[in-house]
Parts: structure tokens; sequence; C-alpha cells
């Protein structure tokens, strides 16, 4: 570990250290007392002066990698030089940089040791034998500037910026890490055994600052560079770090995979569009990727790292006891219906791949994720009458994903219903071509559960008022809704798969069966449910780790799992609802699956160890 006398270096080393890892620092300068005993080892080293041959500063540096299996480097000038480029200064624009720290290092200086330094540990690490190499970049490699606003700004290729639209270095310190990180390019096309990560974060948001945010929005009298809105919280971005150092997934050898990290909202409560187009004079924005951008979306996209990293980043918006968060103002009760309304009687309009308009909701980075996905589709479930006699509301879907040739065109059609806490794209290691659901041979259907976060769920049904209505915005956990939110069950969600399946063209029936339906858990559930209500509808179903019905053990495990929750202080019983993320609950909630969820023999034989976690309590902790 570089940079370890660092607040983010002793970070990182610490967590390694709790996961049972052998922690080796290196610095300019000893760690203070409190981290010294987080090391097993410590070498004091000049990183900038080690690439001069035989130097004691590269000497130090060698002996501290030698032996080593993961090089983490933390090691570096930590943002940009006070000094602005000088066209950027002629222009008189001058720097809105104030909020952030800024070094005094010349930029000729800072590039010249951070590129340097980084490339004297890249090859110490090589040398060493590591077979990972972790890189601390930064987000402003993408296009940090000192001038927020015009033509020598930031002006993305579209919006929100992921990894594959490049980096637009506007100053030294974004350019010395873009530099960095093609060092370790370079680097991996020889170091054929070495992966090699870097991981590009905003500015941190320390532990401390929290309860600062949200900020006060930027206004065109004050702008704030762009990529200032994204932020990161200090503690995500330690344990990216760590999982970027022991998940395999992470790189292949031989190959440098960067990724970037930012909390999904901004730092501000307001819209991101419309700041966009008062604060940096974007009447026309960049061109918006699938899915857009709802509410206050940051404008950075760490979908990658959610997905290789399982990185769960969270939103100063879940902190509502550090920062209230204004609800809405009380409304006139609505007038009485005069009449009630006429049944239904049209066909529901063809599923679309657009989302309907829904609020931005604070659900998983898995179903963020599965939200952007552009082959996502939407069956409208407006109106729809659920078994318990309630309807679900205007604007509700069933979202759900259609692979390999489309219903109808001759081959079988297999279901794939979601389990809990899953995606349709958590499923996707079992479908395409010579998989286990094979497309060559069927098309599969895999409809997201209700209450998921991807389909209609009570967490996302709060229409977004713009800040002409005088509303704040208010996210979705915060908002009190009435009447109380509505249960739906098992055969609600067979009966709207159902309707979906008949809208794409398949009777379901006799005559025209489903050939499979595959589901675990509680998609096996949901496979059980349709063998009783189309018998004559499907040919056959795989349930895998289901029941019929829940037995009398699992009901009194799932009541644990309740009383948990609920006894967080953030439930209300009397609206049947969390008022807000029940942080302290879910803690409970962890700790009580994480005995049933992986089974006795998990334990028994130890195989959290092979999971890479050191004992049972790591595993517990990380869980959590």
């Amino acid at each position: 570990m570089t940079g370890a006398a660092g607040r983010l270096g002793a970070g990182i080393a610490a967590a390694l250290r709790r996961r049972g890892h052998r922690v080796i620092g290196v610095d300019i300068q000893q760690p203070p007392a409190e981290a010294a005993c987080t090391f097993h080892d410590f070498f004091t080293s000049d990183l900038s002066a080690a690439a001069v041959s035989d130097s004691p500063a590269g000497t130090a540096l060698d002996a501290a990698c030698a032996g080593a299996d993961v090089v983490v480097h933390c090691a570096a000038w930590p943002g940009p030089s006070s000094s602005p480029p000088p066209a950027v200064v002629a222009s008189g624009s001058g720097s809105t940089s104030s909020r952030i720290g800024l070094e005094s290092a010349s930029p000729a200086l800072l590039l010249r040791d951070n590129v340097g330094s980084t490339s004297a540990v890249c090859d110490a690490a090589v040398r060493g034998g590591a077979t990972r190499f972790v890189f601390s970049s930064s987000a402003f490699a993408m296009g940090y500037g000192h001038c927020p606003t015009g033509p020598q700004s930031l002006q993305p290729r579209y919006l929100p910026i992921d990894e594959a639209h490049g980096a637009l270095p506007l100053e030294t310190y974004g350019l010395s890490k873009l530099c960095g990180e093609q060092v370790l390019q370079s680097a991996a096309r020889t170091a054929k055994g070495v992966s090699f990560v870097s991981l590009r974060f905003p500015n941190i948001v320390k532990a401390e600052k929290w309860a600062e945010l949200p900020w006060a929005a930027p206004t065109a009298d004050a702008p704030l560079t762009l990529l200032l809105w994204a932020y990161a919280a200090e503690a995500d971005v330690v344990d990216a770090h760590v999982q970027a150092a022991v998940r395999p997934e992470a790189a292949a050898a031989g190959t440098h995979e960067a990724y970037i990290l930012a909390a999904p909202t901004s730092r501000f409560a307001e819209p991101t569009l419309e700041l966009l187009a008062s604060s940096l004079g974007m009447t026309a924005p960049p061109p918006l990727r699938a899915g857009g951008m709802r509410g206050n979306a940051s404008p950075l996209d760490s979908s990658k790292a959610a997905s290789r990293l399982g990185w769960a980043p969270r939103s100063w918006q879940q902190a509502a006891t550090a920062h209230p968060v204004p609800r809405r103002p009380p409304t006139a009760a609505p007038p009485p219906p005069t009449a009630a309304p006429p049944p239904p009687t049209a066909a529901p309009p063809p599923p679309t791949a657009a989302p309907p308009p829904m609020a931005y909701g604070l659900g998983s980075t898995a179903a963020h994720r599965a939200r952007a996905d552009p082959g996502l589709l939407h069956f409208d479930l407006g109106g729809f009458e659920l078994a318990s006699g309630a309807k679900l509301p205007a604007g509700a879907t069933l979202a759900y994903k259609v692979y390999g040739p489309p219903v109808g065109s001759g081959v079988g059609v297999v279901l794939h219903p979601t389990s809990f806490d899953a995606v349709h794209d958590d499923l996707e290691h079992s479908i395409g071509p010579g998989r286990l659901l094979d497309t060559r041979e069927y098309t599969v259907v895999v409809p997201n559960l209700l209450g998921n976060g991807v389909s209609y769920s009570p967490s996302r049904d709060v229409p977004y008022l713009p800040p002409s209505a005088g509303v704040p915005y208010v996210p979705p956990w915060y908002v009190p809704r009435l009447p109380p939110p509505t249960f739906v069950s098992i055969a609600d969600n067979v009966a709207a798969q159902h309707a979906l399946l008949r809208h794409l063209g398949l009777k379901c029936d006799a005559s025209q069966p489903l050939a499979l339906i595959y589901g675990y858990s509680m998609g096996a559930l949901q496979a059980y449910e349709w063998a009783v209500r189309a018998p004559d509808g499907v040919e056959r179903i795989a349930a895998v780790c289901g029941a019929a019905r829940c037995g009398e053990l699992n009901r009194i495990f799932l009541r644990s799992l309740a009383a948990a929750l609920q006894a967080d202080a953030a439930w209300d019983p009397l609206l049947c609802r969390f008022t807000r993320r029940p942080a302290r609950g879910l803690e409970a909630f962890a700790s009580v699956y994480a005995g049933w969820g992986v089974g006795e023999r998990f334990y028994v034989d130890k195989a959290y160890e092979a999971a890479g976690y050191a004992s049972a309590d790591v595993f517990l902790e990380v869980s959590e």
C-alpha cells in the first residue's frame, strides 16, 4: 500500500487488515500512531525519487513490493494545481474551484511526480511478483477544469458519463492520472501475469462532512465545474479499493480495467437536467444515454463498478437522520369522485422501450443498473386488479426483457421469472447460445418481480414535480403515501405475466403452451403457481430451490427477518411503512440472513475462506 500514511491509504489498509490480509505500508512519512498497528511492516520512501537507479527510495520500494500479491498505489499529489492552464488565465474566466483543495505544486511538478511515481511503483510491483495492481486514479481525468462554463470547460459527449465516454483532461492533475493509467495499460501488454485496475473517483466526502450535503445549487453567477457535482462517500471509496484488490473478476491477467466511482445522486437536491441549463448554460444538453437522467442523478455512471466490483455506493439522500429532507407541504383533500370510472374495454397499449415517467428512486444498485438496460420493455399495468381487489396506479408497469428470437417466431418460449433481490440481468449467465436456456432453440422472456425496483414498486410511484411547482423534490423513501401500500402476491405476479404473454401473442393454452417455466427460489414459487393457474398452458416447469407453499419453519424465519427490520425506529406501524432507510434494521436483517442464506456447511467447512473472507465474522461484516 503506497500513500499508506494518508487518510485514504490508511483506511484501505485497515479494511484489508480486517479481512485477514498481511499489509505492507509505503509512504514518504511514517503513519499516525493510531494507524501504525495496521501494518505488518512499513517502508519510508519518497516515490518521486524512486525512479532513480540504486536510490535509497527505489531500494525501499523494491523491498516493500518483493513478494506482494497485490499492490495498491494511492501515493500522489491528491488534487489539481492551484495554477490553471495559461489560456484559462488569459481568458479572464478565473477559477471557481475554491470548494475543493488545490495543490501548491506547479502543474509541471505535479505531472512529473504523479506519473513518475506511478511508473516506478508499477515496475517494482511487476518485479516483486504481484498479480494485481490497483491504482487510485481520478474522475478528474474525465475532464475537470478550472473554467466551469464556456468552450474551455468540459463538454461531455453524452450524459451520464461512463468509461466508454473517454477521458478529456483539461489540466495537469487529470492528465497525470490518465498518463498513470496509460503506464498500466502499457505494462499489461508485457506483464501477462498481472491484472491492472484503475479507480476514477470524484472528490471524496469525508465522514465528518457528510451532514453538510446537499450543497446549495450552483447558479449562473456562481457555477461549479460539472465533475464537482459528483461525489463519493469516504467509506465507499475505501470499499471499492478493497473489492478491486480481492475480486478476481475486477480484471483479467494481462489487462487493464478502469472503473468510475460516484454516488448515484449529485451533491444537490435539484434536478440535474434543469441545473445544466440554469447553472452551466446548457440549454441544449448533451445526448442522454438509454435510461436518461432522472431527478438529481449524478453526471457520472458507476454501473460498471456495480456489476464487476459489487460496488453499492450510498447517497446523502439515504441519510435522513443525519440531514433531514423537507417533506411535501400538506395539500387539500381531493374532491370525491362523481361517478365510478367505466371498466376498460380497449386492449392495453403495446410495450415500448422507454420507461414510464417515474421519480428517481432509491432502489438497489442492481435496480438502477437494470432500469438503464436499453433492451428493457414495459407492459402497462395501470389499473391492473390484484387478488385483494386493489388496483395498481396509473403508470405501473411489468418490466421485462426478451432474449433470442421474438415471441411468435415459431420456437418454444421459456419464461424465467426473477427471484427475491434479483433483477433480469442477474439471470443472464444462464441465457444465450449454448447456455442452459439456449436462445438458438428458444425465446426466453424474463419478467421482473413486482416490487423489485424495476417493475412497479411502491418506492418509485411518486411523480416528479418540477421546481416551478413550488414543491421541493423528496426521495420516495421519505414521502408518506396514503392509503397504506398495497401487498402483491405471487399469484398477482403470475396473473400479470399471463396477461403480458397473451399480449405478446402467446395463448398459453393447450394449443400454444409455454415450453418451460424455469425459476429459482421465489422464481420457483412462480413456476408452481403457473402450473396451478394454467396447467394446459405450460408443458413443464423447473422449480429450483423453491416450494409450492411456505412451510412453517420458513414462515417463522421470514417473520424473524421482518421483526429485525421493523425494530428500526424508521418503521412507522401506523403507516405500515418505513419513513426513511432503515439502516440499523438492514444490518440486523443481514445478521439473521447470514445464518440461513448459505447453510450450515458454509461455516462447518469454512467455505467463506475459499470465497476470500478471513473468518466467519468478516463474512458477516462485509455482508452487512
